[in-house]
């Protein structure tokens, strides 16, 4: 039998462990003036840990609160008053950082951290460890790594995104010059095939949408997504809206605002949508249960775990009939129901 070896992560993850015992606190003693936020994530990643940042200004106000983040997560976070600075390569964390909260660095961030010889630091290698085989939602993970942190009372809530005033004239623009009243935004798009549901069947969601609740259809994304939003298209008798590309994060977060209904797969976009609370279903296929379910207040899941979950999202056991594909339109078309009749 094959040894396994740790992977890069798992090596990173000991390497943090060790470095966080042997050279920083954990425990704040005296109010930090600087803090650095490293995420070094994807969008949906991000869109679920913006309650950290609001945690750590409520508890350090005078702070100086600077978030490093890969480029094109930047106008997701960059109207969040909580935020003073945002960063977006590594080669800008050149000073020293009184408190470095790491909730997915690299191993750059550790040694810099080392190199600069931050006083305090958290990251997210002990969280997951303590929880080892029963991982927690990524928002719960998100609080749990800053919570040694806090102040006595500050709790933390749900992740809050938000957008600026060219964001929202900008979409007010799109609505009033397509004439769209009531819509609902579909995101058909997937990081992995594994993780796309049927596009035929998103078709028929945007027609039950369309015809029984009089919602205008809007598909959202990004221009990777350009050719399953014509394919679906193919599909339908009445004309929708593209917001796939030409808009930004912020924007996107902006009609997301006045959306009464979101439907997607498992992606950025939902998470998104989740955090400015639209009624939802997410679609899952090889994800983990509950770590990245969108749990705003009108969100709906339907996923069928099979006992291959979780799998590499890439190989899949079952290929003539993946767990993504066992979602059928009618069981979209009452969760649907029991949402928009709520």
């Amino acid at each position: 039998m094959p040894v396994r070896l740790p992977s890069n992560e798992q090596i990173l993850y000991v390497a943090n462990i060790l470095a966080n015992k042997l050279l920083f606190r954990q425990k704040v003693v005296d109010a930090p003036k600087t803090i650095l936020v490293v995420k070094w994530d994807e969008i949906g990643d991000m869109a679920t840990c913006t309650h950290v940042f609001a945690s750590l200004k409520l508890s350090y106000p005078d702070s100086e609160l600077t978030v490093l983040c890969k480029p094109f997560v930047k106008n997701l976070v960059i109207n969040d008053p909580h935020i003073d600075k945002v960063l977006t390569d590594g080669s800008e964390y050149h000073r020293v950082y009184n408190l470095v909260v790491e909730l997915r660095g690299t191993w750059k961030t550790l040694f810099k951290a080392i190199r600069y010889k931050a006083k305090y630091r958290v990251s997210r290698a002990e969280t997951r460890l303590k929880h080892k085989g029963r991982q927690l939602h990524e928002i719960h993970t998100n609080m749990e790594i800053v919570r040694p942190l806090l102040l006595e009372g500050v709790t933390g809530s749900m992740p809050v995104l938000y957008y600026n005033e060219k964001d929202a004239a900008r979409v007010s623009e799109f609505l009033e010059n397509n004439h769209i009243g009531r819509f609902a935004l579909i995101h058909a798009g997937a990081r992995r095939k594994l993780r796309q549901w049927n596009l035929d069947r998103f078709a028929l969601a945007a027609q039950y949408l369309h015809e029984k609740y009089g919602l205008e259809i809007i598909f959202v994304g990004s221009g990777e997504d350009k050719k399953d939003i014509e394919s679906i298209n193919s599909y339908l008798d009445f004309k929708t809206f593209d917001f796939s590309s030409g808009f930004s994060l912020s924007e996107f977060g902006s009609l997301c605002s006045r959306a009464s209904f979101y439907l997607g797969n498992e992606s950025g976009p939902m998470h998104i949508a989740s955090a400015f609370k639209v009624p939802m279903i997410g679609l899952f296929g090889p994800g983990v249960p509950n770590v990245f379910y969108p749990l705003s207040e009108k969100s709906v899941v339907l996923h069928h775990v099979l006992s291959c979950n979780p799998c590499d999202q890439i190989h899949c056991v079952h290929p003539e009939n993946p767990c993504i594909s066992r979602i059928m339109a009618g069981d979209v078309f009452e969760k649907i129901d029991e949402i928009l009749h709520k």
